[in-house]
C-alpha cells in the first residue's frame, strides 16, 4: 500500500484550485434528505453523506456537492466529497491505493484529488480522518474478494490484515491512529515517524494539524516551522519530482499567527506564500482582511482585487470582494460583484442578502425586496441573519404596497 496522504500532498497540491472550478459537469440531483430536514443547510447534507458515506457513497457525493454550493466556503465537504468519490469505484480506488501510475495522473482522479487540495485552500488544517474510510474499504474489499476465493473467511482475513498492520511503519499506524479518533497515539506514533524520515514535512504537518485541532497552537506551530524549514533545504539541495505546495505551508503559519495574535508574523507569512506562488489567492484574501482590521481600505481593496481576478468564476471570491466594498461605501462596485456571485452560484443564500442591504442603500426598493425574498429562500433556518432580512422585506412590502416606492 502506498501512504495515501502523502501521495496526495505531492499530486494533488500541484494543481490550482481553478482546477475543481473548472469543472462543468452537470449537477447531481440533490438527494433527498428525511422528513423535517433543512434542506438550505450545509451541515445537514455533510451530516446525511457521513451516514451514507460506506452504504452509498455515490450518494453520499451528491450530497456534499450541494454542501459545497450552499456553503462554498466549506473545507470539510470538499473534502469529504474527495473520499466519497474514490469510495464510489472500488477497482479504481484498488488501482488508486496501490499508486497505479495511469490511474493516479488520469483526468478522472486529478480532479477528484484536487478537491482536497481546494479544501486546504479554505482551511489548511481541515480535519482529515475520513481518509480512515479508504483504508477500511480497501481492507474490507481485500477481505471480501479472499472469501470469495474460498481462501478463508473474510472476518479471519481482515484479523489478518488488522495483525499486520500492528507492525505497519509508524506513519501508516499513526494515521491509522488518527482515523480511529485516537490523536494522542497518532501524535506519538507521527513523532517516531519524524525521526526516521529525513524528508519528514508531510509527517510533520500532519502533526500540526492534530495540535491545532486539539487547541494546541504553539505545539501546531513549532511542526510547521519545522516542515516549512525542510521544505526550503530540500528545494535548494534537490530537484522535487513533483511539487509540493510551501505556499500551502506558509498560509498554515499566517493562520497559526492570526490565531496567536502574531499580526506582524502572519502577515509575513502570507506575503511569503505570495512570493511561492503568485495566484495563490487566499493570501490575498487574508492580507485584505488584514488590511481592512488595520483600516487600510486601499490594500484591503487592492488585495480582495487581486483575489477575484485570479478567482473569476468563484462565487466566494466575488461575494468576498462585494461585501468589502459594501463596506467601506462603494455600493455601486460591491452590487456588481454580489450580482456576479448570485449568477455563479444562485443558491449561495450570503450575496442575496448583502446585494439586499445594498440594493436598499440605493433606494432600489423592489429589487432589494426580491432578494431579501431569495435570501429566506436559500439560507439555512440558523443563518442569524434570517430575522433581521424577514423584517427589511416585511418593511420594503409594506413601503411598496402604500406607494413610496421611488
Amino acid at each position: 500500500m502506498i501512504h495515501t496522504r502523502r501521495a496526495v500532498a505531492t499530486i494533488a497540491l500541484a494543481m490550482t484550485p481553478s482546477f475543481v472550478l473548472a469543472q462543468r459537469q452537470k449537477e447531481p440531483q440533490r438527494p433527498k434528505l428525511p422528513a423535517g430536514a433543512d434542506t438550505n443547510s450545509a451541515r445537514v447534507y455533510f451530516g446525511f453523506a457521513l451516514q451514507e458515506l460506506r452504504r452509498d457513497p455515490e450518494k453520499a457525493a451528491n450530497a456534499l456537492y450541494w454542501a459545497t454550493r450552499l456553503e462554498p466556503t466549506f473545507a470539510d465537504a470538499f473534502y469529504a466529497r474527495r473520499v466519497a468519490l474514490l469510495l464510489s469505484d472500488m477497482p479504481r480506488l484498488r488501482r488508486y491505493w496501490s499508486g497505479d501510475r495511469r490511474t493516479v495522473q488520469s483526468d478522472e482522479i486529478r480532479r477528484i484529488d484536487s478537491l482536497y487540495y481546494f479544501a486546504l485552500t479554505i482551511n489548511p488544517f481541515v480535519s482529515q480522518r475520513l481518509d480512515h474510510e479508504l483504508y477500511e474499504a480497501i481492507a474490507d474489499d481485500i477481505a471480501r474478494r479472499y472469501s470469495d476465493a474460498g481462501v478463508a473467511t473474510a472476518s479471519e482475513v481482515r484479523y489478518a490484515i488488522d495483525r499486520e498492520m500492528q507492525s505497519a511503519p509508524a506513519a501508516m499506524r499513526a494515521e491509522i491512529a488518527y482515523g480511529e479518533g485516537d490523536d494522542a497515539r497518532a501524535l506519538s506514533l507521527y513523532a517516531d515517524a519524524v525521526k526516521s524520515d529525513k524528508k519528514n514535512s508531510p509527517l510533520r504537518i500532519d502533526r500540526a494539524r492534530i495540535f491545532y485541532n486539539r487547541n494546541q497552537p504553539d505545539s501546531s506551530l513549532a511542526e510547521l516551522n519545522a516542515a516549512v524549514e525542510d521544505l526550503r533545504t530540500r528545494d535548494k539541495k534537490e530537484l522535487v519530482y513533483v511539487y509540493q505546495s510551501k505556499a500551502i505551508a506558509e498560509q498554515s503559519l499566517g493562520v497559526l499567527h492570526q490565531r496567536l495574535g502574531h499580526r506582524d508574523q502572519a502577515r509575513d507569512a502570507f506575503g511569503r506564500a505570495l512570493q511561492e506562488d503568485l495566484s495563490f489567492y487566499p493570501a490575498h484574501v487574508q492580507l485584505g482582511f488584514m488590511a481592512l482590521e488595520a483600516r487600510d481600505t486601499t490594500t484591503a481593496l487592492a488585495e480582495m482585487d487581486l483575489a477575484t481576478q485570479l478567482r473569476p468564476d468563484d462565487a466566494a471570491a466575488q461575494y468576498t470582494y462585494g461585501f468589502t466594498l459594501a463596506a467601506v461605501g462603494h455600493l455601486p462596485d460591491a452590487e456588481v460583484h454580489l450580482r456576479k456571485a448570485i449568477e455563479l452560484n444562485p443558491v449561495f443564500a450570503a450575496p442575496h442578502f448583502s446585494l439586499g442591504e445594498v440594493l436598499e442603500a440605493t433606494m432600489k426598493v423592489k429589487e432589494a425586496l426580491a432578494e431579501y425574498q431569495s435570501f429566506l429562500a436559500h439560507a439555512p433556518q440558523t443563518d442569524p441573519r434570517r430575522e433581521d432580512a424577514e423584517q427589511r422585506a416585511a418593511i420594503l412590502a409594506s413601503a411598496i404596497k402604500s406607494g413610496s416606492d421611488r
